[in-house]
């Protein structure tokens, strides 16, 4: 009578098993899920910054070479930064993240290679250098299909010169691409 009760209870606790614990094949399903949702949201926080940076590069040069006056050139100058930050939330984006920027007609750093001078109106410079610029921000995202996020950021480069924008990025042919911004504040 035990040899059976003891078979019936090693049936049972495998049964328990194999219910409670997580396959491998489920457990590895978790895992490539969990990492092809990391790779995309790297790949949407690459579009928004992307699409910022080169934004900012392009009028950056466009208002530096159209400036009338000497007044005009000197603000337009002044905003044509040549250093652009990059910030993404809470994680320093990873030295694969910046090569992707590679293309962008401006030196691009982590935001941690940045500092406040601490002159009025605090500019961002570039630790090393000294020059400034600006740090542009892909912060939180969130989900709102499998091909439609929502993206908190913007960008900062001194005490009267920053943004907080909400992207709307979708899914198309392939990429994320961002299909609108909402301003919802501005200094």
């Amino acid at each position: 009578m035990r040899c059976v009760q003891k078979k019936i209870a090693l049936a049972f606790g495998s049964i328990v098993l194999l219910v409670i614990a997580p396959s491998p094949l489920v457990f590895g399903q978790q895992t490539k899920s969990a990492s092809a949702r990391e790779a995309a949201e790297e790949d949407i926080r690459e579009a928004v910054l992307r699409s910022e940076m080169l934004s900012w590069a392009e009028n950056g040069d466009k208002d530096e070479a159209e400036a009338k006056d000497e007044s005009e050139k000197e603000i337009a100058h002044a905003l044509n930064f040549k250093v652009f930050f990059i910030d993404t939330g809470a994680k320093e984006p990873s030295d694969e993240f910046l090569k992707r920027f590679h293309d962008i007609p401006r030196i691009v750093k982590r935001a941690s290679s940045a500092q406040l001078r601490k002159v009025v109106r605090m500019p961002v410079v570039d630790k090393e250098t000294g020059v400034r610029g600006i740090i542009f921000s892909a912060d939180e995202i969130h989900w709102r299909g499998k091909h439609h996020v929502k993206v908190e950021g913007g960008y900062h480069c001194d005490g009267l010169c920053g943004a907080g924008i909400t992207y709307d990025v979708r899914f198309k042919s392939g990429k994320w691409v961002v299909k609108h911004e909402k301003m919802n504040w501005i200094s």
